[in-house]
């Protein structure tokens, strides 16, 4: 082997810690997850982590920071110290739905932090207990319009909360919410049907489904989840137009210096790349986007106005 072929595979060995040798991370990275340990946010920070950790040169590790439908979380990372060493992985919920139905947050979306990284996107599936004898759409609405249906999310304003909400409106009946501190705990009841039903993503309930212990119903996105091909789309059940997703950003505080932004969209770029990684996040329904912060600061823009829109309307009450 040439010294010159030598040098460059040395040189390819010491790039994932590039960081490092201009000194940063300095110490442990904390990422802060705002909903329940066990949810599929929780389980891909923790896989996320995994992957930085050998890439930065520090442990990466996983907090979770749960109550007030993710907003403690958010505010936590918004009060963190700005050096790079706290990031918010989220889903968009408490960055474009809370502002639009609180009338006092203690941060604020645009001005308290930074979006790095945009990294996927995930719709839900409308669950039941298999006990309850519901097996489609009509099945549901026909009992909610008997006896007064409950049903279950994870949280106030969280995304399954707002699409059951949604679907009842288009249905033309009423519901009796029953908010959680994450979906992990919503999924615990439904599987007891202490409650009727639920949106919930999908890799929070597949085993369930597997089991024979729930019935998927249909899905909140515009196509079938390959994960699910025989549930149909709601919109397939019989409402036109009736499309619902989320995305997964990761943010750091807004006075985050550019040299460790620029350092974490690249990291994590690199490896929401990694075929591991990627075949993780598959099996928890998350289509994979892996864009960088413009792009993530696009998405919730387009995202907060529509909310914005829609809740100003009226059309959708919550508690």
């Amino acid at each position: 082997m040439t010294v010159q072929r030598r040098t460059l595979l040395s040189l390819a060995a010491l790039a994932p810690l590039a960081g490092r040798a201009q000194g940063f991370p300095t110490k442990p990275v904390k990422i802060i997850v705002n909903f329940a340990v066990g949810g599929p946010l929780d389980v891909m920070a923790r896989v996320l982590a995994e992957h930085l950790s050998s890439r930065v040169g520090q442990p990466v590790v996983v907090e979770n920071i749960t109550g007030a439908n993710g907003n403690l979380g958010v505010q936590a990372l918004a009060r963190a110290e700005p050096d790079g060493h706290t990031l918010l992985f989220t889903a968009e919920n408490a960055i474009t739905v809370s502002p639009h139905l609180y009338a006092k947050l203690a941060y604020d979306p645009l001005s308290d932090m930074t979006p790095v990284r945009l990294v996927g996107a995930f719709e839900q599936v409308l669950t039941v207990p298999a006990a309850s004898g519901i097996r489609n759409v009509q099945d549901l609405i026909q009992k909610a319009k008997q006896s007064k249906l409950s049903f279950a999310s994870a949280g106030n304003g969280s995304p399954g909360h707002l699409a059951f909400v949604a679907f009842a409106e288009r249905a033309g009946f009423q519901a009796t919410h029953v908010p959680y501190r994450g979906n992990a705990p919503a999924v615990n009841d439904l599987l007891a049907a202490h409650v009727d039903a639920a949106f919930v993503v999908i890799g929070g309930v597949r085993p369930h489904l597997e089991s024979g212990k729930l019935v998927a119903l249909a899905v909140s996105g515009s196509e079938r989840s390959p994960e699910l091909p025989n549930v149909p789309t709601l919109e397939q059940a019989g409402f036109p137009g009736f499309s619902l997703s989320y995305g997964y950003v990761i943010t750091v505080p807004k006075a985050t210096g550019a040299a460790a932004k620029n350092f974490w969209q690249e990291r994590i770029g690199e490896a929401l790349k990694d075929p591991a990684l990627v075949e993780r996040f598959r099996k928890l329904d998350t289509r994979l986007i892996n864009a960088d912060g413009a792009s993530a600061s696009t998405w919730l823009a387009q995202s907060s106005a529509r909310w914005r829109t829609t809740l100003a309307s009226g059309k959708l009450k919550v508690d």
